[in-house]
Formats: C-alpha cells, sequence, structure tokens
C-alpha cells in the first residue's frame, strides 16, 4: 500500500517542529495538521509541489510503499523503490559530537561538493 510519509521527510531533513515549518512556508493549520497526520486520501498537486520545492525533494521522497501480503510483484519492479528506508542518524547531533579538526574536514568536504 502507497503511503504519504511527510513526518518522515521532516525527520531526514531534521526539521523538529514540523508544523511550525508547515504554517511558517504558507500552509494554513488545517492543511498542516492534516497533511502531519496523514489524514487525507489525496493530497493536491499545488500542495505537493510546494513541499517538493521547500523540501528539495522529489514527490517519490514523500511516499513509502509496502507491498500487501498478498501481492505478486517481481523483484525489480520499480515500486520498491519506494520502501520506508530505514531510519537515519542525526546529522546536527554528529556534527556537535566531531572533534574541530574533524568539522573543519567536514566544512571543506561540503565545500568541495558540487553546486546544482
Amino acid at each position: 500500500m502507497l503511503h504519504f510519509d511527510l513526518a518522515g521527510m521532516m525527520r531526514r531533513r531534521e526539521i523538529h517542529n514540523p508544523y511550525h515549518f508547515l504554517v511558517q512556508h504558507g500552509f494554513n493549520y488545517h492543511t498542516a495538521g492534516n497533511l502531519l497526520r496523514n489524514e487525507r486520501d489525496s493530497i493536491a498537486y499545488k500542495h505537493l509541489e510546494k513541499l517538493c520545492l521547500l523540501l528539495h525533494c522529489t514527490p517519490n521522497d514523500l511516499f513509502v510503499w509496502q507491498k500487501p501480503k498478498d501481492t505478486v510483484i517481481s523483484d525489480n519492479h520499480p515500486m520498491h523503490q519506494l520502501k520506508p528506508k530505514p531510519q537515519e542518524l542525526s546529522v546536527t547531533k554528529k556534527l556537535q559530537e566531531l572533534p574541530l579538526d574533524k568539522l573543519e574536514q567536514v566544512k571543506q568536504f561540503i565545500k568541495n561538493l558540487p553546486e546544482e
């Protein structure tokens, strides 16, 4: 089954107050709450596009898919790309724990990343 996983994307982006983030970026209180609680069967394209632009992602990043038990599909089916991703480590926490010399290495690495 396909699920909208905005809360998961907010965790991956380390946005600690997703509700405030959405309201601050123009979503009304009602819509923000519904999106975060996944209380909808559909999402407006304009909201999906706005979320993708704000979170620097694609619609695929906002959905997860869990294969229903009674479904038979090949191992190379594209839907497998939407399987839930394991919980990632907190980048912010890891950066705070790094010694200063390692932090400088990270800064240099980031500085040298190619621009999009």
